[in-house]
């Protein structure tokens, strides 16, 4: 078997690709460095959605600082409930230079599938935005049915010897 030194900057012939992406992720300074990921990796979930169940009802909460309530569209499609809006830049150049931005901006839409028990008629959600925080309480139509298993300790066979 021949063995062929590895040199930097050399492209394996094969796996070309696998190296241009790792060459390519860390940006060659013209361009921000997320846009070298791989599409799934460029996705951000803005905002950050909560999803908690009662007996009664479902709470949905998202993250929305710095929007207003009529900046933000709640509506129900079919079984699914859409969120969306958009939080903008708003960039004061008085004497400020950025040094670092981890802060989301730009237009968001976020889906929610919706459980079979949960309420369809959107009349009956009460959706309500508090501290940059919105919450949505969905009522179920019926509770959901919950009953205790018991857990039994099962015999092990002992092998004969």
């Amino acid at each position: 078997m021949n063995l062929t030194p590895w040199r930097r900057g050399e492209t394996s012939l094969a796996f070309p690709d696998f190296e241009d992406f790792f060459k390519g992720m860390w940006g060659n300074g013209d361009t921000p460095v997320a846009s070298h990921l791989p599409e799934v990796f460029q996705r951000r979930n803005f905002p950050a959605v909560n999803v908690a169940e009662t007996e009664d009802s479902y709470a949905i909460t998202l993250d929305c600082p710095g929007l207003e309530e009529e900046e933000i569209d709640v509506e129900v499609m079919g079984d699914m409930l859409v969120i969306s809006g958009e939080r903008k830049w708003e960039e004061e150049k008085k004497g400020k230079e950025f040094h670092r931005i981890e802060s989301q901006f730009g237009k968001f839409e976020r889906r929610i599938q919706m459980p079979a028990n949960a309420s369809s008629d959107s009349g009956k959600f009460e959706a309500s935005y508090a501290k940059g925080v919105l919450t949505i309480h969905v009522p179920k139509t019926k509770k959901t049915p919950t009953s205790k298993i018991p857990v039994r300790a099962s015999k092990a066979k002992t092998a004969k010897k």
